[in-house]
């Protein structure tokens, strides 16, 4: 089609849209006014029809004069303007825009310039000063605090409570169905009605069974726990048979699980109503099983038609499930914001449609605003939870779902309460009896006592011996199966736990009632942030230690386990510590375990943020102390270090065996670990000798009076030092380099000549076996050389710390010794096969792209073989110092681990020896940071758990 056009004086516009073309031609109008006058010649047109042309093409026709000329190159030339996004040129080219953006900017910047303005003239300029350090301080603390303790923020507690709420509308969806399948079945067994589905008699029992299962383990838990906090309790009769459960198998609730004081009032109906649909629900289901007892379990052998009353009530079951089916639809949390169909239509993005959309939605801006501050003031003043199925209905869940389960408060000594749920075990006997063992569990940073158990119905112990399901994915579990009651905490600042804020101001909460309205609002925004209790390290430790001083003295608790995770680590290790220097809870501590934990907080922020976190997390937290290495060494009792060296959240080298390995190896007669597993530079000659290619010794920037280093000789050096480390990792540094170099070198001429890309040059023939060289501790030595310097020196230190641990095992599993009679006599000595941790038959999983780690002599045996066949290899002669130096590094670790010393010590770390010199029994994990341990995993922690306790009798 020919393009329209559109002629503005004696110029002439030629578009598909000559009105939308129209916004860009003012700038074309201040030349076009001369033309009228002119000839007809001096015409100058805009073409928008090419649609591979990014903007307007300005052209002319012949003219006249340099200043016409001048003002057309000018018109030409492309300007900030043209590649602006279309709001902005939306801006730019509308008067209107142009002034409300240029009259909303100044009134921005005055009303926030003038309050500062105001407030300088108060407090003068120093004080301006301070306040701005002052609030830079505050939020960067608070946004470290956000990051460490992140289970104390109300994010986290919402979507845990949003998550609950979505698979409790499910679950009672789903029993509201399978009811009224059962109701339908029933009323319509036996007939013949055109257009509805009739059942057998056969059918009803296996529909009976699974609506029963429904009533009992979801409906009657909801009922009971909804009963108890509204103290409507009359109902909860117990069973006949086991009087510590209900009447429908659920444990009988104890302790103070909530007042629902956290939610709205529509939410506090809403449960209202929803516990009277589940009264008549199961009222009704109770009255079938009366009526049709032994037509529903086929106890008498043979099939029996429903009786008219039976009917009836199954009639009256269909409607009173549907109507618990409906409400429940109605509970079913709303989500975010829906997409506005509008905003499909992306095409349309020229400069008319974008200012036809802005002043349309010329609230847009003031909208997102509102979101954000909005969002701001959540996190200040977190609301009310909307949902009935909050904190207060899941906590009492989790207790249903376990015999004996019951919440109690413990007083912290500095003020304020932690909420604590004790589980015990259903194996100890006699149940009447306390029982002595008991397990402290510390959450780890983002856990919550009531999610600690997960949020499925499915689990728990109330009907373990008729479904005979175990179920030891969970701690609750593990531990319960294992025969030791298990207490589950929130630390002060988490949940419903509190401490003492500022100035001894400090509330648990829902001892307040909620006050509406912006008065009520800035009285919490003012006490959250300048008087409320504020989570810290100390908090933590403090929390720990007044509750495991609580179990030792009032619970009669004679052997007690304290298991930390993540950053449960720095309340397990530090209440250990004070427990295990205490007379009378000495001998009470039996096992102390650090599960998947750091050395210290600093180290984990250098290795996920960067270097100049842990100096800023110092700066801005500088009385906080996360040294878990220290209470860890500390801690007088028997203990072990869980640890996976391909954990996504805290690296190895900032991992707690990394940093017992380097105060160990290479901080010997310091008293402190602080700073232990930081992020450490190697000495400037290897730095300036990797930057050169060339190894330490021949380097320009060496001085003159640097000794090059020896490899460490057994027993003659009892451990290596820090130059030694370090020298050690330069050399696998620059061999790897070489070899990387020499592989694309010879690959390429391989390629060329044979067509294949196979490297047997020597020198990456010995970095392909030292890179997968195995440390003992979960890594290979070539994933660690690729995280620099200071990452080699941290597996060298591991591997000479707690490697020993793992030729134990390989000796104990050779002579086929149980872990439990493991006898240091009977070992014997180490052999090479003992440093080999590979499966049987790992040779048949082994591909190009998959590699177990080599034992340590078979990499030695194959590096010297390789040199002996390659005597005159030129690149090997460049690398005979790092090479030599690496295989005495390597010679020297074997016979450090196998010299009898070495062994005696291991056995008794991997036996859970006590004392301040041990450095606890070590495990090899490879789970992950946040999933459960595997079945061998679980395993093993049985055996440790069998024997503390054989050890402590």
């Amino acid at each position: 089609s020919t393009p329209q056009e559109t002629r503005i004086g004696s110029s002439k516009v030629s578009s598909s849209e000559a009105e939308g073309e129209f916004l860009a031609a003012p700038l074309l109008r201040s030349d076009s006014q001369d033309t009228n006058s002119s000839s007809g010649n001096n015409m100058m047109e805009v073409t928008t029809g090419n649609p591979n042309d990014d903007g307007p093409v300005y052209s002319s026709g012949p003219s006249e004069g340099p200043m016409k000329m001048i003002a057309h190159r000018l018109l030409q030339t492309k300007t900030v303007a043209d590649v602006l996004p279309g709001s902005f040129q939306v801006i730019l080219t509308s008067g209107k825009m142009s002034g409300m953006v240029f009259v909303g900017a100044s009134l921005a910047f005055l009303g926030i310039w003038f309050p500062i303005y105001l407030f300088s003239r108060l407090v003068g300029e120093k004080g301006i000063y301070a306040l701005t350090v002052g609030t830079i301080f505050m939020v960067g603390r608070s946004i470290i605090r956000l990051l460490a303790f992140p289970g104390s923020t109300n994010r986290v507690s919402s979507e845990m409570e949003k998550e609950f709420s979505k698979y409790s509308v499910r679950m009672i969806n789903a029993s509201a169905i399978s009811i009224m399948d059962l109701a339908q079945a029933i009323a319509s067994a036996g007939t013949t009605q055109s257009g509805t589905q009739s059942y057998t008699a056969y059918e009803i029992p296996a529909m009976w069974k699974r609506a029963k299962s429904y009533r009992d383990r979801v409906l009657a838990v909801y009922m009971e726990v909804l009963q108890y906090i509204y103290d409507e309790s009359s109902d909860q009769a117990s069973s006949p048979i086991m009087s510590d459960t209900t009447k429908y198998g659920n444990n009988k609730l104890s302790g103070d699980i909530g007042d629902l004081s956290g939610l709205t009032l529509e939410a506090r109906a809403d449960g209202k109503q929803l516990l009277e649909h589940l009264n008549r629900v199961i009222s009704d289901m109770d009255r079938l099983q009366e009526q049709a007892g032994s037509m529903l379990d086929q106890s008498s052998g043979k099939t029996q038609m429903p009786s008219s009353s039976v009917r009836i009530i199954a009639n009256s079951l269909v409607v009173v499930a549907n109507d618990l089916k409906d409400f429940v639809e109605s509970l079913r949390p709303s989500a975010p914001g829906g997409v506005d169909a509008s905003e499909g239509d992306e095409a349309n993005l020229s400069v008319d449609a974008v200012r036809r959309r802005f002043e349309e939605q010329n609230t847009s801006v003031l909208d997102s605003i509102t979101s954000g501050a909005a969002s701001i003031l959540s996190m200040l003043d977190p609301p009310l939870h909307t949902s009935i199925f909050g904190f207060d209905v899941q906590r009492g869940c989790m207790l249903a779902r376990y015999k004996g389960a019951k919440q109690m408060w413990v007083k912290r000594p500095s003020g304020g309460m932690i909420d604590v749920i004790q589980i015990p075990s259903t194996h100890h006997s006699p149940p009447s009896q306390k029982n002595p063992q008991a397990v402290m569990y510390c959450n780890p940073n983002a856990g919550l006592i009531e999610v600690a158990t997960g949020m499925s119905l499915a689990g728990g112990n109330v009907m373990q011996e008729e479904e005979g399901v175990v179920n030891d994915n969970c701690w609750t579990d593990f531990y319960t199966e294992a025969g030791y009651d298990i207490y589950l905490f929130n630390y002060a600042g988490f949940g419903r736990s509190c401490g003492s804020g500022y100035c001894g101001v400090g509330r648990r909460g829902g001892e307040e009632p909620y006050m509406e309205g912006t008065y009520g609002r800035i009285k919490r925004i003012i006490h959250g942030t300048f008087f409320g209790f504020q989570p810290t390290p100390a908090t933590l430790r403090a929390d720990g230690l007044a509750l495991g001083t609580h179990l030792v003295s009032e619970c009669g608790v004679e052997s007690l386990v304290i298991h930390g995770e993540s950053i449960g680590g720095v309340a397990a290790s530090g209440t250990a510590r004070h427990l295990s220097e205490t007379p009378f809870s000495k001998d009470k501590l039996s096992l102390l375990i650090c599960d998947r934990t750091f050395c210290n907080l600093e180290a984990v922020a250098q290795r996920l943020v960067g270097g100049w976190s842990g100096y800023a997390v110092r700066g801005l937290a500088p009385f906080w102390s996360t040294d878990v290495a220290g209470d860890f060494l500390a801690a007088d009792c028997r203990k072990v270090v869980a640890t996976d060296s391909a954990d996504a959240i805290i690296a190895d080298p900032s991992s707690l065996k990394a940093g017992i390995a380097w105060w160990k190896e290479l901080c010997r007669g310091k008293e402190t670990t602080k700073g232990v597993g930081w992020m450490m530079d190697a000495p400037v000659q290897y730095r300036m000798a990797d930057w050169e290619n060339v190894a330490v010794n021949h380097s320009r920037y060496v001085q003159p009076g640097f000794t090059r280093a020896t490899a460490p000789v057994w027993p003659s050096d009892k451990h290596i030092s820090l130059e030694e480390a370090f020298h050690f990792a330069a050399c696998t540094k620059r061999l790897g380099k070489l070899a990387s170099i020499e592989k694309k070198r010879q690959s390429m001429i391989n390629l060329v000549e044979y067509g294949t890309t196979e490297c047997v040059v020597p020198v990456f023939l010995i970095w392909k076996g030292l890179a997968c060289c195995d440390g003992l501790c979960g890594s290979a030595l070539g994933m660690t050389v690729k995280g620099g310097f200071d990452c080699t020196v941290s597996w060298l230190c591991s591997l000479l710390t707690f490697g020993g641990q793992t030729v134990v095992e390989g000796m104990e599993h050779r002579q086929q010794i149980p872990f439990g009679e493991s006898d240091l006599k009977k070992l014997g000595e180490a052999l090479t096969s003992d440093f080999d941790c590979r499966p049987p038959g790992f040779e048949k999983q082994e591909s190009d792209s998959v590699v177990h780690p080599k034992p340590i002599p078979e990499v030695l045996d194959d590096i010297k073989k390789i040199i002996e066949d390659n005597p005159d290899d030129e690149t090997l002669g460049r690398l005979e110092e790092e090479v030599s130096f690496i295989v005495g590094t390597l010679e020297y670790i074997v016979a450090r681990l196998s010299s009898p010393s070495v062994v005696e010590q291991s056995w008794k770390n991997r036996h859970l020896g006590s004392g301040q010199a041990m450095v606890g029994s070590f495990m090899n994990l490879h789970c992950g940071h946040n999933n459960p341990f595997s079945a061998g995993e679980r395993s093993r922690l049985r055996d440790i758990l069998t024997q503390a306790r054989g050890q402590q009798k």
